[in-house]
């Protein structure tokens, strides 16, 4: 179908996108960690606007939300995620499913003749900071992961993931039986504000995405003793987070120095005892290292991991050095890329193809299906911060050229 005329509800998507995302806003910004109470009254809510539309929704063993319309064969999915960093943003996420949520309505309510069904899709844990694995909702659904990789995991409570899901009824056995066929998937489409600053600085209105960074993440635990911080000596000192800072510098130096573009950041740490007048015994930091290509990412996490036995040897300390996950760079299917371009030429948006230093659900989708992605632009690349923002009017626009790709995909 080539009818530019079909264009999504404006108002009707931004009222979506507000009632979902004012579940868990706080003036911090949003608190929807992933399985939280929060994300899981957001998780009821875009249940209850999918049936609203008619789609026929279920819910798979890890909390993936699906809504589909009615029709036989393969479905075009369509989607992002619902939870949030802790202190994140409005659109992170939400924008991608409301955005989807919208484009399924628009094609029912102006009965828009199709050869496969739309299926959108709220995907759970995409957001690493409850359990240290980012992507796990697609994951576990696209098979990257099953119950035995993620049951044992636990957040920064004690409490693991293997509880969380008992609590919603969902056992080992449902996490694996999560897993979807190729088979039934025609593709997948996923919008997502850019959380960077290169379409605003490039005054494009959209980005076509042909590759995503991936992860390596690790936690490492550095163990000195913990003394006395006015009878200690300096150089008598085992010093666990006078170690860990240095590794933390050393993270900055390894990934400045790759030829190729690699990212990497202590975002947490833990110290123990966490006492002004005690020298720090134990420390718990998690690095993240990112880059599109695969080489380089492990080049920079192998250098990292030997950096940190090099300081702990030095300075008479311990270390354990625990990889959480290990994700290889993805290369979006080129002839997505192609249909979003030639989207964009003829309704005349200003685009860029560019690729994703962020991971997404998307780059998880690519491995059993034909995957494309669209950027919107972010404010001053803010992202993950109550400050993030996206005008309305770009997501509607990314909206659009979400329903016109879609269209070339399934209408007759």
């Amino acid at each position: 179908m080539s009818d530019l005329s079909l264009r999504v509800n404006g108002r009707r998507l931004l009222e979506t996108l507000n009632l979902i995302s004012r579940i868990g806003m706080t003036s911090n910004g949003s608190e929807r960690t992933a399985y939280s109470i929060k994300e899981i009254r957001a998780k009821e809510m875009l249940v209850q606007l999918m049936r609203r539309v008619g789609l026929s929704v279920s819910i798979d063993g890890v909390g993936n939300i699906f809504g589909k319309t009615q029709g036989q064969g393969p479905a075009l999915m369509m989607g992002s995620h619902i939870d949030s960093v802790p202190g994140g943003g409005r659109f992170d996420g939400v924008a991608g499913v409301a955005s989807a949520l919208e484009v399924a309505q628009s094609v029912l309510e102006h009965a828009v003749p199709v050869t496969h069904p739309l299926e959108v899709c709220g995907f759970s844990a995409e957001e690493s900071s409850r359990f240290g694995v980012g992507t796990m909702g697609s994951a576990i659904m696209t098979g990257e992961l099953n119950a035995g990789h993620i049951m044992g995991l636990k957040d920064r409570h004690g409490t693991s993931l293997e509880q969380v899901l008992a609590r919603l009824g969902l056992t080992e056995k449902d996490v694996n039986n999560s897993k979807r066929r190729p088979s039934d998937l025609l593709g997948y489409l996923e919008l997502h504000i850019e959380q960077g600053p290169l379409l605003e600085a490039s005054n494009k209105k959209i980005g076509i995405v042909k590759a995503i960074a991936a992860p390596t993440r690790m936690k490492i635990c550095f163990l000195g003793r913990a003394d006395h911080s006015g009878t200690t000596p300096m150089d008598l000192r085992r010093d666990a987070l006078a170690g860990a800072s240095e590794l933390v510098l050393a993270v900055e130096e390894i990934c400045l120095r790759q030829v190729q573009k690699t990212v990497g950041t202590v975002g947490m740490m833990s110290i123990a005892p966490n006492a002004m007048n005690v020298v720090p015994g134990t420390v718990e930091m998690g690095v993240d290292i990112r880059s599109v290509s695969s080489q380089a990412k492990r080049e920079a996490a192998q250098s990292v991991m030997n950096r940190a036995r090099e300081i702990a040897d030095r300075r008479r300390l311990e270390v354990d050095i625990v990889v959480l996950r290990e994700e290889e760079p993805v290369a979006l299917d080129s002839e997505m890329v192609s249909l979003l371009e030639d989207v964009c030429s003829l309704m005349s948006v200003p685009y860029m193809v560019m690729t994703s230093g962020a991971g997404h659900d998307a780059m998880n989708m690519a491995k059993i299906t034909r995957t494309g992605m669209i950027f919107v632009p972010s404010y001053m690349g803010l992202s993950h911060n109550p400050d993030e923002w996206t005008n309305l009017s770009d997501i509607e626009l990314g909206a659009n050229c979400l329903l016109q790709a879609a269209m070339r995909l399934v209408a007759k």
